[in-house]
């Protein structure tokens, strides 16, 4: 078994990255002009940092004749409150910002590159993870919290830098047959990335 195989086994019905490389072509924009986008969550009141940071983007992307997208960032869905995208879109109106693409209400949107909530976007994330973990750029990792905390108090102790890196990622070795088949028995796991000089020493 090979990175492909794990790849099928985490995302079995993912369509191939190809897909939405056709799908969200290239922007037809002038050379120089900027993307900008502003991505709140719809937690509560758009705030004065928030505020600021839209103003900005707008700006830039007014000023190079780009495009200002409003993206929702709706991801901490226990925190989300009742119309908080409209919320978000009318604290905007109220200081004449507004998006050329993105949310226009709770379940709205204009523009071609949606969706623009980011928990309907998980598709298009799990299809570049999938082909990250084909070449072997990402692997699953089974720590548990517990786990995650007894290292910590080791790298504290060490007076090294605490993270999941180097000699500390002891996932990041697991041999595809066993990673492939710990996943079938249903024990949870994340995915984390590998730097391209890990993933050359390996090779």
């Amino acid at each position: 078994m090979d990175y492909k195989d794990l790849a099928n086994v985490i995302f079995p019905d993912v369509k191939d990255y190809s897909y939405y490389e056709e799908k969200y072509k290239k922007r037809d924009l002038k050379e120089g002009a900027i993307v900008t986008r502003f991505a709140p969550s719809p937690t509560g009141f758009v705030h004065i940092g928030g505020l600021y940071q839209s103003i900005i983007a707008s700006k830039i992307a007014k000023q190079t004749e780009g495009v200002f997208f409003l993206r929702i960032e709706d991801t901490d869905q226990k925190r989300e409150i009742e119309n908080g995208v409209t919320e978000i879109i009318n604290a905007l109106k109220d200081f004449n910002i507004k998006p050329g693409e993105g949310m226009t209400d709770e379940n709205n949107f204009i523009g071609n590159y949606g969706p623009y909530k980011q928990s309907q976007r998980k598709e298009i994330y799990q299809s570049y993870a999938k082909k990250l973990i084909e070449k072997g750029l990402a692997y699953p990792c089974f720590c548990k919290a517990e786990d995650l905390e007894e290292m910590r108090q080791k790298q504290e102790q060490a007076k090294v830098r605490t993270g999941y890196y180097g000699v500390w990622s002891k996932c990041r070795l697991i041999p595809v047959n066993e990673a492939i088949e710990r996943i079938k028995n249903k024990e949870e796991f994340i995915l984390r990335f590998k730097s391209r000089r890990e993933s050359r020493k390996e090779n």
